[in-house]
């Protein structure tokens, strides 16, 4: 429209508005724009922050989720927040949570100016192996003989001192449902709400942060220690490996109630059927405190640490609904049915161990298992003995004996809790993957044999038996007087 048309219209007639096109602001892959979210991508948030402020395009570079995703430092994130969200909202969080520390650090050092110096009794000693001398030549990813040190000296992919300490803290927690969940038509539903799970998981990207109930959790245990028919059954069912992890980082634990509640939409949506409870309002509730500093302790956080939700539970119909699916995986109802069994067994191995040995400790208690730092370091270093035994006694060489015992299991089932880490460290440290068959089915005979064979062979290897194993220091008993 001209000047000359504008004016010229007749009196009462409607003014037309100007033709405009809108305004293009969406994100364009241009090679400028290429350029500069690689620059961006360098540069820190403040600085990020200041170039937002000076024209529309450039904050539209500084927005993407490209650049985000390396500040969080993480690929995970909520289905309904980019990247920058999440980080915000988690420096926030930090911010919070740093002011809380300061707190509890200075209500500590006020307590702790009134209390007498006082000296704590010391842990107590376990015996140390005998020092044999080894032949030994380089076998697979071991280049000395785990005798000749005191720690594990091979490196493992998964923070395995975190990872037993919640997997013990998971079975403990699912301990309290177990005679519910031993009942067929429970265990059914549990199997069926895992697959669906798992479709969901298979159906969304690797970034999405999915969070399973304590009772998918306890059947993902199950399918997670066969390592073999885990393998085998993504790839028929779902096509990929779905990886997995007890462990949260920060921003995932940040992101987990977020995360849960999502998870809950998208699986009633998808199968029409409730997910789990939703969290109570947390809205004018004080908060949980998230550090604490007892005198004579070292501070401890109190923030959860793991990748399933536990504060609502799925309560299980007393009768079985028509709508459940049949069981795709390779592992069976008995499966779960004695894999709840362990921890209980595992328990009895460790005090029946302790008192042949006349071990006097507070590792163990009927209650639970206390992981301290220097029974983790001789669980390790156990582990590592049975990794090493596995690679020099290969399968393939007709050697079928590497029977470990509960204390060992306690590594082992920790180190298969990633199970694309675990298939790694196989493949690097032993030159093939170690299946586990927690229950196998076979002869009574042909067990006892190859049990025996295996406890020989660990004697003459390691100067020490296999049972009382996870009970003896290496080299020197420093680990005892390391507090916890």
């Amino acid at each position: 429209m001209n000047l000359l048309t504008r004016f010229s219209r007749k009196p009462g007639e409607p003014q037309s508005k100007p033709n405009r096109d809108p305004p293009n602001v969406t994100w364009q892959h241009s090679w400028s724009s290429k350029v500069l979210l690689q620059i961006f991508k360098g540069l820190s948030v403040h600085d990020l922050g200041n170039i937002s402020l000076t024209c529309r395009a450039l904050k539209i570079i500084a927005d993407q989720d490209d650049i985000w995703k390396l500040k969080c430092k993480s690929s995970t994130k909520v289905q309904s927040k980019t990247f920058k969200e999440v980080y915000m909202d988690w420096m926030h969080e930090k911010y919070l949570r740093n002011i809380e520390l300061e707190e509890v650090e200075a209500e500590y050092m006020e307590r702790s100016a009134y209390v007498a110096c006082g000296m704590r009794c010391g842990p107590p000693e376990y015996p140390i192996r005998p020092d044999g001398k080894h032949d030994f030549g380089a076998v697979g990813g071991f280049k000395e003989h785990p005798n000749q040190s005191s720690t594990m000296i091979i490196d493992l992919s998964v923070d395995i001192n975190k990872m037993a300490k919640e997997l013990l803290s998971l079975l403990e927690k699912a301990e309290q449902f177990k005679a519910e969940w031993r009942k067929s038509s429970v265990i059914k539903r549990m199997i069926t709400r895992y697959y669906r799970f798992m479709q969901l998981k298979a159906s969304m990207p690797n970034s999405v942060l999915l969070i399973p109930t304590l009772d998918i959790e306890t059947i993902w245990q199950t399918h997670l220690l066969r390592p073999t028919m885990y393998h085998d059954d993504c790839l028929r069912l779902f096509h990929r490996i779905i990886d997995h992890s007890l462990l949260s980082s920060d921003i995932e634990q940040f992101l987990k109630e977020r995360a849960f509640i999502e998870t809950c939409k998208l699986y009633e949506e998808r199968f029409g059927e409730k997910y789990c409870p939703l969290p109570e309002d947390k809205q004018g509730k004080t908060p949980l405190p998230k550090y604490e500093h007892h005198v004579f302790c070292k501070l401890e956080c109190l923030i959860p640490n793991y990748l399933y939700w536990d504060e609502t539970h799925f309560k299980f119909e007393s009768s079985l609904t028509s709508n459940h699916d049949d069981n795709p995986f390779s592992f069976t109802e008995a499966d779960v049915i004695l894999d709840s069994n362990w921890l209980s067994l595992c328990k009895k191995f460790m005090r029946d161990m302790e008192k042949k040995l006349h071990t006097q400790t507070y590792d163990t208690y009927e209650s639970h298992l206390r992981l301290r730092h220097s029974m983790l370091e001789r669980l390790k270093k156990s582990y590592e003995r049975f990794l090493y035994l596995a690679t020099k006694y290969p399968p393939s060489n007709g050697y079928q004996f590497v029977h470990p015992t509960y204390a060992i299991d306690i590594i082992w089932h920790s180190h298969m809790q990633e199970p694309l880490k675990y298939v790694a460290d196989c493949q690097r440290l032993v030159g093939y993957v170690v299946d586990h068959a927690p229950w196998p089915s076979v002869d009574a005979n042909k067990m006892k044999k190859s049990c025996d064979d295996t406890a020989n062979v660990w004697k003459r290897e390691f100067d020490s038996d296999m049972q009382f194993d996870h009970l003896f220091n290496t080299k020197t008993n420093e680990l005892d007087w390391h507090y916890d």
